[in-house]
C-alpha cells in the first residue's frame, strides 16, 4: 500500500522527466540532422540553450529541496547554510585564482570569457577531485568496517 502512494505522488515528477528527456532528445536529433559545420548555427544554438534551461532547472531544484527540507530542522538549516556558503567561497575562489590569458582563436572573446573558462575549469578539477577522495574514503572506509 505504501509502495502504490510512493509511486503516485512520483509521477508527475516522472512525466516531467519523460517530457525534459523527450524534448532533448527531439533537439539532440534536429541538431544531428542539420549537420552543422559551424557555430553560427540556428539548430546548434537551440540545443546549447535548451542546455542551459536544464542546467539552471537543475541547479533549480537541488537548492530547492534542501531548502524546504532544512525549514523542519535547525541542524539542516544550519548545514544547508554551510554548504552554501563552501560552494561561495569554492567558486569565489577558483573566479580569483583564474588567470583569464587570452589566447588567438578565430572567435570574439573577452577576457572575462577566458576567465569565466578558467574559473569553470578549476571548479570541474576540485569537483573530480572531491570524488576521488570520496571514492577512495568510502572504500577505505567499507574495508575497515568489515
Amino acid at each position: 500500500m505504501k509502495e502504490a502512494n510512493e509511486k503516485r505522488e512520483n509521477r508527475p515528477w516522472r512525466i516531467l522527466e519523460l517530457i525534459l528527456f523527450l524534448v532533448s532528445l527531439a533537439l539532440f536529433v534536429v541538431v544531428l540532422m542539420a549537420k552543422p559545420t559551424t557555430t553560427d548555427n540556428g539548430a546548434l544554438d537551440t540545443f546549447l540553450y535548451w542546455i542551459y534551461v536544464l542546467v539552471l532547472f537543475a541547479i533549480c531544484v537541488t537548492l530547492l529541496f534542501p531548502l524546504f527540507a532544512s525549514f523542519k530542522d535547525k541542524k539542516k538549516l544550519l548545514r544547508l547554510i554551510l554548504l552554501i556558503v563552501a560552494v561561495v567561497v569554492i567558486v569565489g575562489g577558483a573566479w580569483m585564482l583564474a588567470p583569464g590569458k587570452p589566447i588567438d582563436t578565430n572567435q570574439i572573446t573577452t577576457a572575462r570569457d577566458f576567465k569565466l573558462a578558467d574559473a569553470v575549469l578549476f571548479v570541474s578539477y576540485l569537483a573530480i577531485a572531491g570524488a576521488v577522495c570520496a571514492l577512495i574514503w568510502s572504500a577505505v572506509r567499507n574495508a575497515i568496517k568489515k
